[in-house]
C-alpha cells in the first residue's frame, strides 16, 4: 500500500533531504516550496518518480488551501506531514534591537503558518493508519535548555520564540490527540549548516539532520506531544 509524505520547506536544505531519505524508502512524497521555479529544479535534482512538487506559502491562506486540494487529486490521506519550512531573521540582532515588522514575519511563518497547515491536514493524516505530524523545532526553543547553557547562545528572540510555539503547539495538539492518534512531535536536529543560519561553519550537514528527523518519523515508538533531539526527549 502506498505511503504518502508532505514535506515543506524542501526544495533546500534539510527539507530537501527530508524528502530525499522518504523517497528512498518508498514514499510518494510531496516536495512543498513557496517557489515554483526552485520547487520544481528541486524535484528534477532529486529525481525520484516518486516525489511531486505543491506550491505553498505558509503566509498565504489561500495558498495552503490550494496546495491541499492538489494533494487530494491524488490522495486523501497522509501518513507523514513535516512542517519543516522556517524562516530566521539576523542572528545577530540582540532582542531590544529586533523591530516588530520583523518579528511579526518570523511568526507568521513559524508559528501561524505551521498551525494552519496543521489544521488544513488533519483530516488527511488521521485517515492514515498511523498519522504523524512532525514539526521541524531548535533546542534554543527550550527554555530550560536555553537558560542552561546547553544551546547554542544565539539570542535570536524572533526565531526562539516562534519555535517555543510551535513546540506549544505541539503539545497543545499532542493532548487533544491522546492515545487515539494521530501522533504529533517535535524534532531538532541540532545545530546545522544551512541557509537559515548564514551556512554558519561547524555544523550537522544538511543530511545528517534530516537523517534525525526521518528516523523519528519513521519510529515504531509513540512520541505523541514530546519534543526531541537526537539523544531523545528534551526538556521544555
Amino acid at each position: 500500500m502506498t505511503k504518502y509524505a508532505f514535506v515543506t520547506g524542501a526544495n533546500k536544505g534539510i527539507g530537501y533531504e527530508i524528502v530525499h531519505h522518504l523517497a528512498e524508502k518508498g514514499y510518494q512524497v510531496f516536495l512543498g516550496a513557496r517557489n515554483k521555479e526552485l520547487g520544481e529544479k528541486a524535484v528534477q535534482a532529486l529525481g525520484f518518480s516518486n516525489v511531486s512538487f505543491i506550491q505553498i506559502d505558509l503566509t498565504d491562506t489561500q495558498s495552503i488551501q490550494n496546495s491541499l486540494e492538489e494533494i487530494l487529486k491524488e490522495t486523501d490521506q497522509l501518513d507523514l506531514l513535516i512542517n519543516n519550512a522556517g524562516i530566521s531573521h539576523n542572528h545577530q540582532s540582540q532582542p531590544s534591537e529586533l523591530d516588530l515588522k520583523t518579528l511579526r514575519q518570523v511568526f507568521e511563518v513559524n508559528f501561524f503558518g505551521t498551525f494552519q497547515i496543521i489544521q488544513t491536514f488533519l483530516p488527511l493524516v488521521k485517515k492514515a493508519q498511523r498519522g504523524k505530524i512532525v514539526n521541524v523545532t531548535t533546542d534554543m526553543a527550550s527554555q530550560t535548555m536555553f537558560d542552561n547553557g546547553q544551546t547554542a547562545p544565539i539570542n535570536a528572540l524572533g526565531y526562539n520564540s516562534s519555535k517555543t510555539g510551535v513546540n506549544s503547539l505541539t503539545l497543545a495538539f499532542g493532548k487533544e490527540f491522546g492515545n487515539k492518534g494521530p501522533e504529533i512531535f517535535g524534532v531538532t536536529p541540532g545545530f546545522t549548516t544551512t541557509d537559515l543560519n548564514g551556512n554558519a561553519p561547524g555544523g550537522k550537514t544538511t543530511a545528517e539532520a534530516a537523517q534525525i528527523i526521518t528516523e523519528y518519523a519513521l519510529s515504531e515508538t509513540n512520541y505523541n506531544g514530546k519534543i526531541l533531539d537526537k539523544n531523545g526527549i528534551i526538556p521544555w
